[in-house]
């Protein structure tokens, strides 16, 4: 190899090489038969068996994390890019609100879909069946009938970009009452990570209780709604009926209460009271929960127009062997 004057630092045991050398000695030790594209380490520890030059550290890392093979072959092992950024609490319930389908369903009762509909704000949930995934016009006559006859319209409507949601029919229905739209990312379902959670314990609920045949779930929606908006919220501090009502429903006969107390002392009167707590314990818990995800995960690079990025194939079907 040729040397410099840093030559005389490098270890009796190694072979010093010049600027002119290092691009084919990382070629040798990262992108060879040999070497077979290994990670930062490993080419690192390579190189450094034989090697040895002053910027040897910051050259291997650079090669690696800028080999196109790599990037293109290999399954990300870094944390995934970009901060969680909660949507803004509500300040009080039923005006945001987000909405999404569980399909599939073994058929019961000729039903076999689950319209699951949550208020951002208190929690409450509302599980409608239906037949089948229904178009945006029916959808829309389902919703007036099943929840804007019990809470109003929203504000605004988080979703996926299901065909029901990005259709013509659903955008000008909702422009004309004035109810803003926010889609999720596609493939990205944090976005709407509210619904998904409480479509994940409707699901836990009905295998805990399904018959062997599985086809009796719609009998055991409206039960299965009950005891979501009757149960403590961990968010809250309270359950979402207690959030939207002031006080709890009625789970058990009276004859069965044996208390002193009269019912009528523990009700409570002032819903805005309840709301404002409502609100600061959504504001807590969406801070705890944003801190918590951010430790899995890293700041975003920062892009600019014209910048070439790599675009993942994940989510995309492609016309050739992968």
């Amino acid at each position: 190899m040729l040397s410099d004057d840093s030559a005389s630092a490098c270890p009796l045991d190694k072979n010093f090489v010049s600027p002119s050398m290092v691009p084919q000695v990382l070629q040798w030790a990262h992108s060879s038969l040999l070497a077979g594209h290994p990670g930062t380490k490993k080419t690192l520890d390579l190189v450094r068996r034989y090697f040895w030059w002053p910027s040897l550290v910051h050259d291997v890392s650079q090669f690696v994390s800028s080999c196109t093979v790599c990037a293109q072959q290999k399954t990300p092992r870094s944390l995934p890019c970009g901060l969680l950024t909660p949507l803004p609490v509500p300040n009080q319930p039923w005006t945001d609100i987000a909405m999404d389908f569980i399909v599939e369903l073994p058929k019961s009762s000729e039903m076999s879909t689950i319209l699951v509909v949550v208020d951002r704000f208190s929690k409450m949930a509302h599980f409608i069946p239906l037949k089948k995934l229904p178009s945006a016009s029916a959808l829309a006559k389902i919703y007036v009938k099943e929840v804007f006859r019990l809470h109003g319209f929203p504000s605004s409507i988080v979703s996926d970009r299901g065909v029901q949601f990005v259709s013509r029919f659903w955008r000008a229905f909702c422009k004309l009452l004035k109810v803003k739209l926010n889609f999720s990312s596609a493939y990205h379902p944090q976005s709407n990570g509210q619904t998904e959670r409480t479509n994940q314990s409707l699901e836990q609920f009905l295998r805990c209780f399904i018959s062997s045949n599985q086809d009796n779930w719609s009998e055991l929606l409206p039960w299965a709604e009950f005891a979501h908006n009757n149960l403590r919220h961990e968010s809250l501090g309270f359950s979402p009926f207690f959030c939207v009502y002031g006080f709890q429903p009625r789970a058990l006969p009276s004859e069965l209460i044996k208390s002193d107390v009269p019912a009528a002392e523990v009700l409570v009167r002032d819903f805005n009271n309840v709301w404002l707590l409502a609100h600061q314990a959504l504001q807590k818990s969406s801070s705890l929960q944003k801190t918590a995800a951010d430790k899995r995960r890293r700041p975003g690079p920062s892009f600019h127009v014209g910048d070439s990025v790599w675009l993942s194939t994940r989510n995309i079907k492609l016309h050739q062997p992968s």
